[in-house]
């Protein structure tokens, strides 16, 4: 849900630095808006792809090796993603 509130709201920024760009006849504050917005948005997808597996409690997508952020289950004990995580972790 974080990922979508800061995308949403670096829109709404990147909107906004039209504002000044209009009236001062520059694109720096649209370059500005955009490289936030852009910032922003690939730090929380970064921590997005950081969760933890329910099964083993290690990161689900990536280890020292290997990052599959399109995986189908987990890099370290191959449970399946949506699968029941099973007693003792939850």
């Amino acid at each position: 849900m974080r990922l979508v509130w800061v995308a949403l709201g670096g829109l709404i920024l990147l909107g906004l630095s039209f504002l000044p760009a209009r009236t001062r006849h520059s694109a720096k504050p649209v370059l500005a808006g955009f490289a936030l917005f852009t910032g922003t948005t690939l730090w929380a997808s970064l921590s997005l792809s950081a969760f933890p597996c329910p099964h083993c409690g290690k990161p689900f997508t990536h280890d020292e090796t290997i990052r599959d952020d399109f995986t189908r289950a987990c890099v370290h004990c191959q449970r399946p993603k949506w699968s029941n995580p099973g007693p003792g972790r939850l």
